[in-house]
Order: structure tokens, then sequence, then C-alpha cells
């Protein structure tokens, strides 16, 4: 869950940052975003709904910042960034809609992705030969004087 929250964190950041200042067409910004976070369920699995608006989060916040140093490197008197292409907000009563959205694409993934590849203790576990269930030290040759010892 943690590479999921990180990769996908990362990843938006970068494209709520570059997409800022462009005149990107509101479909394509956020159907690229629900594309990112669907497959951050898809990684987490069982835990889809919290890893997407955990990444989701992180992500309005790195590239509020991402975005911030990019305007002040060629504008100084820049404001802060902290509203992307009229979309989404990072103010607290703004993102609580964003938020709800990105719990249901995580959880939708996350059941998607334990479809595609159910969770590790979910398989069952393999059984040994029967030669290997018991230790070298243990094993006999079929002579009498080697099983003595048992």
């Amino acid at each position: 869950m943690f590479a999921s929250i990180v990769a996908s964190a990362i990843g938006l950041a970068f494209w709520w940052a570059l997409t800022e200042p462009l005149p990107v067409p509101p479909v394509i910004l956020l159907a690229v975003a629900g594309a990112i976070l669907f497959c951050a369920g898809v990684i987490a699995g069982k835990g889809g709904a919290i890893a997407a608006p955990v990444a989701f989060l992180f992500s309005l916040f790195v590239g509020s910042i991402i975005a911030t140093q990019l305007h002040q490197a060629f504008r100084p008197q820049t404001a802060p960034v902290d509203e992307f292409n009229g979309l989404i907000s990072l103010h607290f009563p703004e993102v609580l809609a964003p938020l709800a959205v990105a719990v249901a694409i995580g959880a939708l993934g996350g059941w998607v992705g334990e479809r595609l590849v159910p969770a590790r203790r979910a398989l069952p576990t393999p059984r040994r030969h029967k030669s290997l269930a018991y230790p070298a030290a243990k094993r006999t040759n079929g002579c009498a004087a080697s099983s003595a010892h048992w």
C-alpha cells in the first residue's frame, strides 16, 4: 500500500503542477487523475479505498509546492498555488467532494485488483513433498543401523 501511495502521489503531483498553467480540458485533467487513482487502488488491493484518497491529498500538497516553485521561478511575486485549473482546491470544504470521489475510485480499483491478483494470504499453502517433511539428519537410507536411533 505504501508503494501505491508514494507512486500515485508523485505522479499526480507532477500532473497537477505541470498542467496548472495550461488550458487543459477538464475532462482530460480529471480522467488522467482518475486513472492514476484507479491504478493506486489496483496496486493497493483491499487497501485501495485508503490508498487513493491519501495519494490524492499528498499529490495536492506536493503539486502545490511544485507549481508554486515553477511559477516563482519566472515571476517571483506569484502567490502560492492553492487551486488547480479552477477544479480542484486545497481549501477544506471544497476538497471533500473530490476526496469522496477518490475513495470511490480507489475502492473500485481495489476491488478489481483483488479479483486480478488475490492477496497472498488468500492463496492455498503449497504442500511439502514427503522427502522434505523430515530434516536431512533424520532421513534413513533403508538400513536398520541408521534407523536404530529412532
